[in-house]
């Protein structure tokens, strides 16, 4: 499944998420891994042309000494829009935390995805 994050780096930030629990690449099959980069190209595709993007940080962070709530594995599709706004993903710095994107906002940028034929 794929949601809006609701913690988002940049406008469309997306998790992209097995709904059977593997913990990290390591355990992950590897058909199921190909069908989560397909659905990851065709959320960028449509990014493009709804959101305007200019790139994409394709990102999966595994660890097993990561926070045991989120050993979950999933992959985050970061838009990129200005490589030197403070909230572009190579901007970022370790540990910096946005605010809490609202209902009403995830819900626009979601009408707006969907508006748009990929």
């Amino acid at each position: 499944m794929a949601i809006l994050n609701p913690l988002p780096y940049t406008r469309g930030h997306t998790l992209v998420i097995p709904i059977r629990h593997y913990e990290s690449m390591f355990d992950i099959p590897q058909t199921l891994l190909n069908r989560i980069t397909v659905l990851a190209k065709t959320l960028c595709l449509s990014y493009e042309r709804s959101l305007g993007i200019k790139g994409v940080l394709i990102e999966i962070v595994n660890h097993k000494l990561k926070n045991p709530k989120y050993r979950h594995f999933h992959l985050h599709v970061i838009p990129r829009y200005n490589m030197n706004a403070k909230r572009d993903p190579a901007n970022i710095k370790p540990k910096q935390t946005f605010p809490r994107e609202t209902n009403r906002n995830l819900d626009k940028i979601l009408q707006r995805i969907k508006s748009v034929p990929i």
